[in-house]
């Protein structure tokens, strides 16, 4: 028994040495375990303080943890020694990669604590002879289940339970009235209908307006739907993601905002834009290389400071996310969109997730993309709730004819897969000079081609 205390002693200091000065290592096992799982109390101690620094944003390293025990009076010999950090570090170390399954023996070695204290508790309570057995059975039972449950509990559900909730969206649907998140584009919107969880796929080849099309997503989501969105840039930096933003909303050509030529008309609309989108609930995270830790701590911090709600999630994008490099890449990349899918539905809204398309597009006389183009696609294909191809044949009649082509500045949204619904095409026009989307109006030049605009009507 001795021996497989000291064991479990030994497990909680692998654990402690692995988040302390790790980023990125709390939000790893922040779901798993609280302080009050550790078995010894200083681990109690040294864990809260790891915890608190983490929701504040602040390194969790041995000398920022000190400091705050220190602050709280809790550097000492009842609650942590001060040389117990170099004591931790004589134990043997773990593998990063399973901090996560260390971390869950510790919970584990916790609800059995628990579970016998409330046998113990049953026991005394029998022995007290005026209570009936059956009484303190069932009080003792539901204890432990609920230990064994945890905040998982509201995921099970009778089916006669959700009959009720199934009949008022059906007649809410009926009505107008849905919970599907708007895009902003009403064709695209009936077609995709995305729900709050989903992980939203857009592939498409380079410089066919993948992050244009999806801060136009972010950027409507925001204005209309309560919470924060979040646009995680590992390509580019803020100030460009910014100039993009800023072409969009205020209808500035994006080469103009560059190079700092704007027109009397062009400013008075910057302008507006800023007047009008200064409290604009978007956020954008310029980093590079960056890991789903890294992610979830900072979806963590924006939700704490946005009021406890996000409303969409946009990263651009997918492979060239940090540690999907190497022998392991298939592997690793489905971690990512297994992950990012559990990270929409813990925080209640979609994933936006770019991601490149092979140069197989490229190699086809039709070059509309298909499922097997997404690179890496069979986990990609697999988790994803919808997959969205964005196909520009101006691009290609623009490579291979130059000035003597004909544009008609259109885009086709191409939905390849729908967990829930049909797949479809939507056409939306495309304005490249303003890095933005809009919904599509044939150009007067095409009208004659069009049967309600023909030569009859001039």
């Amino acid at each position: 028994m001795i021996n497989d205390q000291k064991r479990f002693i030994q497990v909680e200091q692998c654990v402690l040495n692995q988040l302390l000065g790790k980023e990125g290592a709390f939000d790893i096992v922040s779901d798993v375990v609280i302080a009050q799982d550790f078995e010894a109390a200083r681990h109690q101690v040294i864990y809260q303080a790891i915890s608190d620094l983490a929701m504040d944003s602040k390194p969790y390293d041995e000398v920022m943890v000190a400091d705050l025990l220190e602050e709280r009076n809790q550097l000492n010999e009842e609650c942590c020694p001060a040389g117990y950090f170099a004591q931790m570090n004589l134990v043997p170390s773990i593998a990063f990669s399973s901090l996560r399954n260390h971390a869950q023996l510790v919970k584990s070695r916790s609800i059995r604590r628990q579970s016998i204290a409330q046998m113990m508790y049953g026991i005394q309570k029998l022995e007290e002879g005026d209570n009936q057995t059956i009484e303190v059975n069932n009080e003792v039972m539901s204890a432990i289940a609920n230990l064994e449950v945890g905040d998982t509990d509201n995921s099970c559900s009778r089916v006669g339970d959700l009959m009720g909730g199934m009949i008022e969206r059906i007649a809410a649907a009926r009505d107008g009235v849905n919970n599907f998140i708007s895009t902003g584009f009403p064709e695209l919107d009936n077609l995709m209908m995305i729900d709050a969880g989903n992980l939203v796929v857009v592939a498409a080849r380079p410089s066919m307006g993948k992050t244009a099309l999806v801060m136009n997503w972010l950027a409507h989501i925001a204005k209309y739907r309560e919470g924060e969105a979040v646009f995680f840039s590992v390509e580019m930096p803020q100030e460009q993601v910014m100039d993009r933003l800023a072409s969009a909303e205020a209808k500035v050509e994006l080469t103009s905002i560059r190079k700092g030529q704007l027109s009397v008309d062009e400013w008075a609309r910057m302008q507006r834009f800023v007047s009008d989108q200064e409290s604009l609930p978007l956020t954008i995270v310029d980093e590079k290389d960056i890991s789903i830790a890294k992610i979830r701590t900072h979806l963590n911090r924006i939700k704490r400071e946005a009021g406890g709600k996000l409303s969409a999630i946009g990263i651009d994008y997918l492979q060239i996310m940090g540690g999907l490099d190497g022998q392991y890449k298939i592997d690793n990349i489905g971690k990512v969109t297994r992950t990012l899918k559990a990270l929409g539905h813990e925080f209640g809204c979609p994933v936006f997730l770019l991601s490149q398309l092979s140069r197989d597009v490229e190699k086809r006389p039709n070059k509309r993309p298909i499922m097997s183009d997404l690179r890496d696609s069979g986990t990609i294909e697999q988790d994803a709730d919808l997959i969205t191809f964005i196909y520009r044949n101006d691009y290609y009649e623009q490579k291979e004819k130059g000035g003597s082509a004909k544009l008609d500045g259109s885009a086709e949204i191409i939905l390849a897969k729908s967990r829930n619904g049909p797949t479809g095409t939507v056409r939306l026009g495309f304005e490249g000079q303003y890095a933005r989307f809009a919904n599509y109006m044939p150009m007067m030049s095409d009208l004659e081609d069009i049967p309600e605009y023909g030569s009859s009507h001039s």
